[in-house]
């Protein structure tokens, strides 16, 4: 029986169930950790914006983190950097470009004069330090422990800033966003939150790993690099909760929510996934793609500024169509093109 498994697990059709097994564990996981954790910590008296800047907004980038963090230990950090840059490039192209095909998106408060600019600032910062020293090896760029140590620090003052801003009951989107899923998470039992905590962990765990394996043995099967297996499969898989998130967000008019979600999850992709990523491994520059994917990544991230400030601070729909059209047209020339090699 366990012969037969391994042998099914060994063909093509073994590894893709494999790969959509360990990322449909990897997003039930963080769910049921966030549900978990959530409920326990207001069992507990803390706030419930406390918990939302914390907990709520740990579990909405828990996959990619569990993901990367396997994938760093096992030796293939090009999956980690293709997962990182292609789920940041998704989040804009894809998702905001496909909600703003549904419904013209309205931008307010801080997310124009503060997050998005400094999340471009972010961005330029990362790209740019992949080609510093000391990189990870003599002749090798990317991103060193150094790096993720300070990547991690910049997460921190990020996150006492929120914090800070909640504390005086700042509308901003990212808070507000944060806040209501924690109060919307609070309805199960101390046992029952506990067991989803077990369970969320174990799936994520779980899920991390199959995900992991069936990603690299597709790539070496089709011939493909793993920074692109993560650029576009994965990357695209993990970010299917920003999608619902954003297209449920347009279709009841709650537009802010949708670009924030967006905005959020990308600085904690950059600074917190990235950082921890490359504490636990160095993560190296694929050779040939690397720079061209970290800086399709800043352009989309800029290119999203005066798209939020045009139009009285909305994003078209002729704006959502350009911003999709550059994530396909780049998708599918990375397809064409493979490289990385």
């Amino acid at each position: 029986m366990l012969q037969a498994l391994q042998s099914f697990l060994d063909t093509g059709i073994g590894q893709t169930a494999m790969l959509a097994v360990g990322i449909a564990l990897l997003l039930g996981g963080g769910h049921w950790l966030v549900t978990g954790s959530v409920t326990i910590a207001r069992r507990l008296g803390l706030s419930t914006l406390f918990v939302g800047l914390t907990i709520v907004a740990f579990g909405t980038s828990a996959p990619e983190l569990v993901l990367n963090v396997i994938a760093a230990s096992s030796g293939h950090s090009e999956l980690s950097f293709g997962n990182i840059v292609g789920s940041n490039i998704a989040n804009i192209g894809l998702i905001l470009g496909l909600a703003a095909l549904i419904s013209p998106l309205t931008v307010h408060g801080r997310v124009v004069s503060k997050e998005l600019p400094w999340l471009i600032a972010v961005s330029v910062a990362v790209a740019a330090l992949a080609w510093l020293a000391p990189g990870v090896g003599e002749e090798q760029k990317g991103f060193s422990r150094i790096d993720g140590a300070v990547m991690l620090v910049v997460f921190a003052i990020f996150m006492v800033s929120w914090f800070r801003m909640g504390r005086r009951k700042n509308g901003d989107p990212l808070v507000r966003e944060l806040g209501e899923e924690a109060a919307a998470e609070t309805r199960a039992s101390l046992r029952a939150a506990i067991g989803l905590l077990i369970v969320g962990l174990a799936g994520l765990v779980c899920g991390g790993k199959l995900a992991e394996t069936g990603a690299v043995e597709i790539a070496q099967r089709l011939g493909l690099s793993q920074a692109l297996i993560g650029l576009t499969v994965v990357a695209f898989a993990t970010s299917l909760p920003e999608l619902a998130t954003a297209i449920i967000a347009c279709r009841q008019g709650h537009h802010d929510l949708a670009v924030g979600n967006v905005v959020g999850s990308n600085f904690f992709n950059l600074l917190f996934v990235l950082g921890v990523t490359a504490i636990i491994a160095p993560v190296a520059l694929p050779a040939t793609w690397g720079l061209w994917d970290l800086a399709v990544m800043t352009v989309v991230t800029i290119l999203l500024l005066p798209m939020a400030i045009s139009h009285r601070r909305r994003i078209t729909r002729w704006e959502g169509a350009i911003l999709l059209g550059v994530y396909v047209t780049y998708m599918a020339v990375r397809v064409v093109l493979r490289g990385d090699v």
